[in-house]
């Protein structure tokens, strides 16, 4: 058998997309995936994917992984465009690969609704609630929106806000106590670490 036909692994993403999110339908669409690998001096670009269209649902998204002995950290930018206006919050996603094939799912963030990824509910006791925010990070009575979560449902959601509240070169971050003893609960964005921001004029950076 010829190692010239011999596929290397790959890494399987799934996009997962807000439930009640409806892409725009006519005018120019285009939908790019950007996959960086960091581990070395500087990145490598391992794929670069355009589509000319839009997803309303989640999809598959594959690309190689031609290492058998090392970990690989990779850097993925997903964006949703039509009429060349993003459609979802600027993010990079960091997935980390010791052994293909590897699958992952990768939440994306319309403009407008934040993916936040709650830990350790368990940590509040069932009767009482846990406020979730999403606030300025230099002043954190400044506040673009907060829910309320019991025990039983603080999970994984998307967190709806305002973007036209966002304002220009502010930074956001996101935080969670449980309301009886004010103890903080930990949250975050899915499996990202790094600033993300609104386009053109609603432009804010927002951190775990």
């Amino acid at each position: 058998m010829s190692l010239l036909n011999q596929q290397p692994p790959s890494v399987t993403l799934n996009f997962s997309l807000p439930a009640d999110f409806v892409a725009p339908q006519g005018g120019i669409s285009e939908t790019r995936v950007s996959v960086k690998r960091l581990n070395f001096a500087a990145p490598i670009t391992i794929k670069d994917w355009r589509h000319a269209s839009l997803y309303d649902a989640g999809w598959k998204f594959d690309f190689p992984h031609p290492y058998s002995d090392v970990g690989v950290k990779y850097q993925v930018n997903v964006q949703m465009l039509h009429n060349r206006q993003p459609l979802l919050i600027e993010l990079d996603y960091f997935v980390t690969v010791n052994k293909a094939p590897h699958r992952q799912t990768l939440h994306l963030s319309p403009i407008g609704q934040l993916y936040v990824e709650v830990q350790e509910p368990t940590t509040v006791p069932a009767e009482e609630a846990v406020t979730i925010r999403l606030h300025e990070l230099e002043q954190p009575q400044v506040e673009l929106v907060s829910v309320n979560h019991d025990e039983q449902t603080a999970a994984s959601f998307y967190l709806k806000y305002d973007p036209d509240s966002v304002i220009p070169g502010k930074r956001y971050v996101l935080s969670a106590v449980e309301n009886r003893y004010h103890q903080a609960v930990p949250v975050r964005r899915d499996r990202s670490n790094c600033p993300l921001s609104h386009a053109n004029n609603r432009r804010g950076h927002f951190r775990p």
